[in-house]
């Protein structure tokens, strides 16, 4: 069974950014087009979790070429890397640079830390001036949004 993020499909962008970092699907359980005779190679165990290590490194070059990684991106890394959605979601959304949702928040996103130390360093007058020149944060304003986050 087939578990996904609704139907959602990738972009050519995002398949193209996964498929240079892993090269191309070698079947349907890697990603590919999916006929009779791929029911057959189905894989498990240790196979599927041949390529766990990958998910990470797939998941920046979606993000550094579009700008973020939407539902359909993560079901073709899943289906390219035979992740669970669920572990990829988890990982996708762990990491606050990466900008995981089903649309686009802005092309160039700022992070700016606000944690304890960085604080005591002055990123609050950083945070009142992006507030104030740019955009509330995580709201994008020509093509640029700002988050607080931590280092």
């Amino acid at each position: 069974m087939d578990i996904k993020f609704l139907d959602a499909e990738p972009s050519r962008e995002e398949k193209e950014a996964v498929d240079e970092l892993l090269g191309p699907p070698t079947s349907g359980w890697r990603g590919g087009a999916r006929d009779a005779a791929d029911w057959s190679l189905a894989e498990g165990g240790h196979a599927w979790r041949g390529q766990r290590d990958k998910l990470l490194p797939a998941l920046h070059a979606v993000n550094d070429r579009t700008g973020w990684i939407s539902p359909g991106a993560l079901n073709y890394i899943c289906a390219r890397l035979t992740v669970p959605p669920a572990d990829a979601y988890g990982v996708a959304t762990f990491y606050h640079l990466f900008s995981v949702g089903y649309e686009p928040e802005a092309k160039r996103a700022v992070h700016v830390c606000t944690d304890v130390v960085c604080k005591a360093a002055g990123s609050d007058a950083v945070t009142r001036a992006l507030a104030d020149g740019l955009a509330p944060e995580g709201t994008a304003r020509a093509g640029t949004a700002w988050h607080g986050s931590p280092c």
